[in-house]
């Protein structure tokens, strides 16, 4: 089951670090004027607003960068929310997925652990960009890694 979400201070250590740090070593000026009160007012927004920052989608904008192809699959998607399945006899991660009404077979190598669970547990992952037979970035449900999973329709 997936931790409630609570504020995340470590974006308000933060901005206060770097704003100590501005104001022993750097002079105070009309710019540090104007972007103290606007960072911290980011700062709150990150602190407090739920989804933010939108970490499924930066964690497929850094795999896709790596990737060097389909960077605007991924930014704007189409995302499609697939139910899914292990096969529990299998060595390697193998299962089925419906993609599209259509079921299909799908092989992953070196499967992050979150995206497991998230396939023997609620049995959902992310599928980026449109399905078709070969390799497509797929992440678990609410997940953070991305990996790579060879599809094939049946």
């Amino acid at each position: 089951m997936p931790e409630p979400w609570r504020p995340r201070w470590g974006f308000l250590f933060l901005y206060f670090l770097v704003f100590v740090v501005h104001a022993v070593f750097a002079e105070w000026d009309e710019t540090a004027a104007i972007g103290a009160p606007l960072g911290f007012v980011a700062t709150l927004v990150l602190v407090f607003v739920p989804g933010l920052p939108l970490r499924r989608r930066w964690a497929a904008l850094r795999f896709t960068i790596r990737r060097r192809e389909g960077v605007l699959d991924v930014v704007f998607g189409p995302w499609t929310l697939a139910t899914a399945t292990l096969d529990p006899d299998a060595g390697t991660t193998r299962g089925w997925v419906v993609l599209e009404g259509a079921p299909a077979k799908f092989v992953i190598e070196d499967c992050p652990d979150e995206l497991a669970e998230s396939l023997r547990g609620p049995r959902r992952m992310w599928v980026v960009g449109d399905a078709h037979y070969g390799d497509v970035p797929v992440c678990a449900d609410g997940g953070r890694e991305f990996t790579t999973a060879a599809v094939r329709f049946r």
